[in-house]
């Protein structure tokens, strides 16, 4: 299914009005106060620590053709409890750039660019989400991520969704029903 993405040069896509900024693993400190900003500005619900940690991790900037920081995703490693390694990706928008479309095209965009990724520590399985939203939960969204090759994982203690996205093999571990998964009983790397 087509998201409307498409590829100006290597590190930038554009989607729309948005464009898409690679800076995985070479965020400046300006990008990283704009991000830090981002998270206070629309005060999402992390502690400092956890965006702090977030600024270093961002994967796509997405800016507004004004050149406003529309957005951010970041990945972090996690290693599941069978010893794979993961993406956790995390996506934040501006409450004023939350149009349709824009938070599966930058979801596909980070998906697709990690796949492709040769990361200098390990070689990830997949990548994973976790709908912290209840928004992103409603059987619209769901249909949309399945549409987009993301697999229902199940749900957190705290009742969010967790998707997931392998990049070789999608089946999940022998013996390991797809609900029982449960990636968020990882650790953080």
């Amino acid at each position: 299914m087509s998201t409307g993405l498409g590829l100006i040069r290597d590190g930038e896509v554009r989607f729309k009005d948005y464009l898409l900024e690679d800076v995985y693993l070479r965020v400046t400190e300006c990008q990283r106060a704009e991000i830090l900003a981002l998270w206070r500005d629309e005060e999402a619900e992390v502690d400092s620590a956890q965006a702090e940690r977030t600024s270093r991790e961002a994967v796509y900037l997405v800016r507004a053709r004004s050149g406003e920081l529309a957005g951010v995703s970041a990945v972090a490693l996690v290693r599941l409890k069978d010893g794979r390694r993961f993406y956790s990706f995390t996506l934040l928008l501006r409450k004023r750039h939350r149009v349709r479309y824009l938070m599966i095209a930058v979801t596909d965009a980070t998906r697709d660019f990690l796949r492709g990724f040769q990361h200098p520590v390990a070689q990830p399985a997949g990548m994973l989400s976790i709908s912290e939203n209840p928004k992103l939960m409603r059987p619209g969204v769901r249909k949309l991520l399945a549409r987009h090759g993301y697999q229902y994982r199940g749900q957190t203690s705290s009742g969010q969704d967790v998707w997931v996205t392998e990049f070789g093999d999608p089946s999940p571990p022998e013996g390991t029903a797809s609900a029982d998964a449960r990636p968020i009983q990882g650790t953080r790397e």
